[in-house]
């Protein structure tokens, strides 16, 4: 099961939370961060092409408008901000970023992005410092969870869903939560924020073992074994990923502090290029899911509008006794039994500052991965 997960309902509430289409993970991640739909925040989708005719991937110097992370650093707060979606520049914020550019380059195999290669490396972190220590955690095998690796023993698993690239995101959902781990005891931040992609790869790779044949125009070809070891393994990522969030859990006091998780979409019977089984392409895949406990959270009583993923930021800006902008999309949800903070008009004159854009190292598997 999922104990951690499970928990956090029973202690505050659970809601589908509404995305919007299309689900792109860059343009939903970045609303879910500022409060405003792609339109205005400018991340509206994974790439651009140029006018020079050049591909080029969407970076957080594309964003037009604060970040939440921006707001609580500009209000004297400590934040960390790890693997966040489009955050490479990073920012300069009062604690801790790890930009979402530490993983790109892991996507065969987990290497470290270094100063080794022939072209100028921009740094991957801020404060300075912690680009070579986020680094260094990729180099870290001691396992956070007492969850094996589900894509471990290979021989039954589907032929398409590779299974070695799989436990690869096995170690990678770990090495975020490490150095979410090392940051919040660093900073002691009063906002966190992790992003864990798992989920989403293997579920794209794996959702056909979950589903009928008769969801699939084309099923992909299985025996009764290869579909039960593949249902089994995606169900066994839900468990190892609710075992890392339990470990994120165990830093913050349920009487003192709020959690919450939010995913950006649902999944659906879908296929793509032979063997992506699992898709978010349509209404079925709309609605994400919403968690959240901590004092001051209370399922709201009666009739209530649907929770949208714009929602988001100006929930925790009033649960943070900060106030959120007339000009957000969002709302603060009415799940918070605590004095409303009142709004501001905009927070557009937050500062933003960036380190340089120089390559990352990460680009090029970014697109490879983006083709795929």
């Amino acid at each position: 099961g999922v104990p951690n997960l499970a928990a956090i309902p029973r202690a505050g509430i659970y809601a589908p939370l509404r995305s919007h289409p299309p689900l792109e993970s860059p343009r939903i991640w970045t609303s879910i961060a500022t409060g405003m739909l792609p339109d205005r925040h400018g991340i509206l989708g994974f790439g651009y092409t140029d006018a020079q005719g050049v591909r080029r991937l969407f970076a957080s110097t594309q964003r037009r408008v604060p970040a939440i992370w921006n707001i609580v650093t500009a209000a004297g707060r400590r934040v960390a901000v790890i693997n966040w979606w489009n955050t490479y520049p990073v920012e300069k914020i009062d604690g801790v970023m790890v930009s979402d550019h530490l993983l790109a380059s892991d996507i065969r195999g987990r290497l470290n992005i270094t100063g080794a290669r022939e072209k100028t490396l921009g740094s991957i972190a801020w404060p300075p410092e912690w680009d070579a220590r986020a680094k260094a955690h990729l180099d870290d095998d001691t396992p956070l969870t007492d969850v094996p690796d589900p894509f471990a023993d290979r021989e039954h698993l589907p032929g398409w869903s590779k299974p070695e690239r799989l436990s690869q995101r096995y170690q990678n959902d770990a090495d975020v939560v490490r150095i979410a781990l090392d940051a919040e005891a660093e900073v002691h931040p009063t906002l966190m924020m992790v992003f864990l992609p798992g989920i989403d790869r293997v579920s794209h790779v794996l959702w056909a073992t979950l589903e009928p044949p008769s969801a699939y125009k084309n099923p992909m070809p299985m025996n009764d074994s290869t579909r039960k070891a593949g249902a089994e393994a995606l169900r066994g990522y839900y468990v190892y990923t609710d075992a890392l969030i339990g470990r994120l859990l165990e830093r913050f006091d349920p009487s003192r502090d709020m959690v919450m998780v939010v995913s950006d979409h649902g999944f659906e019977a879908g296929q793509k290029l032979g063997y992506l089984t699992g898709v978010h392409d349509g209404l079925a895949a709309i609605d994400g899911v919403l968690f959240a406990r901590g004092p001051g959270i209370e399922r709201p009583s009666g009739p209530h509008r649907r929770f949208s993923v714009n929602d988001v930021t100006p929930t925790l800006l009033a649960w943070l006794g900060l106030p959120p902008a007339q000009d957000m999309d969002g709302r603060p949800m009415p799940i918070l039994n605590r004095p409303e903070p009142g709004y501001v008009a905009s927070y557009a004159d937050t500062p933003v500052e960036r380190l340089p854009q120089e390559p990352s190292g990460a680009e090029g598997e970014i697109l490879e991965q983006l083709d795929a």
